[in-house]
């Protein structure tokens, strides 16, 4: 179980808490097709915590793998409306899209190379991928010059999560190099995943280097653990970096 380390910091409102954002960009709401939500009640439940948080809009980002989560833009296009339907039933209001998180494997590759319809999202055709979290794939400069070939911004994942990062933060560097924007998860800097992690996190954000800031929320047990980012000693750093997120409501 991890720890917090407490600091004061003067307390907001929670609705005004990730208001500097407006929109989260990375997260698992749609029931049944990854390891996120499981049901549309969950997603409604954690979508009313995003808004009691402040967040304007949800661009939630299922899995897409070759060999797991074989979900296709027709699938998610499906649940997406499934959930939409669910929430107008509950008098849920927000603005709520879906693109997906890509895993940077052969599939994926193969999509690129063919040409294929990748789900992104905002004006600049954002494209959210990960990686093996104790590798990469070697192919991954292809992939991201396909990405960019095709018209598309790569987006990395919450880099601070990677074992070969935090083994090597010139990783960073070489994939900032080929504009390669960055995504940290929240949670990473309450400590939730690992040690190594949060500090990973704080490294970047002293650094000012990502270009996002997401939840990746797959349940409830995340969502409740946001609002004690207020706590956190980062929360103030948080706050004076400029977050593409915003721009994803213009």
């Amino acid at each position: 179980m991890f720890k917090l380390k407490r600091v004061f910091v003067p307390k907001q409102k929670e609705s005004d808490l990730f208001s500097f954002l407006q929109a989260d960009m990375h997260s698992h709401l749609l029931a049944g097709i990854d390891d996120g939500v499981t049901t549309e009640k969950q997603a409604q439940t954690i979508i009313e915590e995003f808004i009691s948080l402040g967040y304007r809009k949800i661009i939630t980002t299922p899995h897409i793998t070759g060999d797991f989560y074989k979900n296709t833009p027709e699938i998610i296009s499906k649940k997406l409306t499934d959930l939409k339907q669910h929430l107008a039933e509950n008098d849920i209001t927000i603005n709520i899209e879906a693109a997906a998180e890509y895993y940077l494997d052969e599939h994926f590759l193969s999509l690129l190379q063919d040409k294929k319809p990748i789900l992104c999202f905002g004006s600049k055709k954002y494209v959210l991928f990960e990686t093996g979290f104790m590798n990469y794939a070697p192919f991954w400069e292809e992939a991201v010059f396909l990405m960019k070939a095709n018209g598309y911004t790569p987006v990395l994942a919450h880099p601070e999560r990677y074992r070969y990062v935090q083994e090597d933060f010139g990783f960073v560097e070489k994939m900032l190099a080929l504009d390669v924007l960055l995504q940290v998860n929240m949670l990473s800097l309450l400590g939730y995943y690992s040690k190594e992690a949060q500090k990973v996190a704080q490294k970047l954000i002293d650094a000012r280097l990502p270009h996002f800031l997401a939840s990746d929320c797959h349940h409830e047990r995340h969502s409740k653990l946001l609002p004690q980012l207020q706590t956190n000693s980062y929360y103030k750093k948080l706050l004076n970096i400029k977050w593409l997120n915003k721009t994803l409501t213009q």
